[in-house]
């Protein structure tokens, strides 16, 4: 059933939950510091930071295994200017947009051999490689750099997935950027994370195409503006017009379950979740 879902990220501060979810109230900076200086502890599992969305809020009413890789999440930040915009008005204490983009590159920028060992699950062979030879030029050896370029619909495959897993493991990750979008992402960190070891791990769909400089990012006054996503429809039209345009439209419902609280209908009965894209 599509219920009702809360977020149990946690939050060193204070917080109030909107649309389900516990926002960070910590900066970028903050978390970015946090994620370089603090390693999970042994034991500690994964770590899956989110980064909401208004392409996460409408997957999540329509899909019960995202909602549940948002419920185990270790902390969400308010990324797309909407949903930041709708949590200030609802109270929430977040202090600013905190994008998935913006942080990757402050996690990436700052990286230190020694201390870190990032491991990379991208959509294509050159954003691998383009990801090795930024990490190498910065002193990085090879062997403390992990990349995975899976075949398409890998996550259905269990032989795959547990391929996939091993390698992240064997590498002993610091930081997983998983970068095959929502909620492919997200949902497979959830559900294999009993197998990738002590690690923060972080689904920033097309961050690292946005890193690599392999797709172009919107202009920093868009950003700001809060109109990224239309630079992005302008940018490819044929892929994320669905998304904006129609798909966009469930955040209506996710709004009206977060001011008037009531049940869904069945997950079955409702239009499915797209699994594949980048966010």
């Amino acid at each position: 059933m599509a219920e009702q879902f809360v977020c149990q990220a946690v939050v060193p501060f204070e917080h109030k939950p909107v649309l389900g979810i516990d926002f960070s109230t910590a900066t970028r900076e903050m978390l970015a510091r946090r994620l370089l200086h603090e390693p999970v502890p042994n034991g500690g599992g994964v770590r899956l930071l989110v980064t909401a969305n208004v392409d996460h809020i409408s997957h999540l009413v329509r899909n019960a295994r995202f909602r549940a890789a948002y419920a185990r999440a270790w902390m969400a930040t308010a990324d797309g200017a909407p949903v930041y915009l709708y949590a200030k008005l609802r109270g929430a204490a977040v202090p600013e947009r905190v994008a998935g983009s913006d942080l990757c590159v402050a996690l990436l920028d700052r990286m230190e051999e020694g201390s870190c060992r990032p491991f990379f699950v991208t959509g294509s062979v050159e954003t691998a490689e383009r990801l090795r030879e930024k990490l190498l030029a910065r002193g990085f050896t090879k062997e403390a750099i992990g990349t995975a370029c899976p075949t398409f619909g890998f996550e259905a495959d269990d032989a795959a997935s547990a391929a996939l897993a091993a390698q992240i493991c064997n590498h002993q990750a610091t930081h997983l950027f998983f970068g095959l979008g929502a909620p492919k992402s997200e949902i497979w960190i959830d559900e294999h994370r009993h197998l990738l070891g002590d690690v923060y791990a972080l689904a920033i769909g097309a961050s690292l195409d946005f890193y690599t400089g392999l797709r172009q990012r919107a202009p920093l006054w868009m950003r700001r503006a809060g109109l990224e996503w239309a630079f992005r429809v302008f940018s490819e039209p044929r892929r994320l017009s669905r998304r904006y345009f129609l798909e966009s439209w469930f955040v209506v419902l996710a709004i009206l379950l977060d001011l008037f609280p009531f049940k869904l209908p069945p997950a079955a009965s409702m239009p499915p979740a797209r699994a594949k894209g980048a966010s």
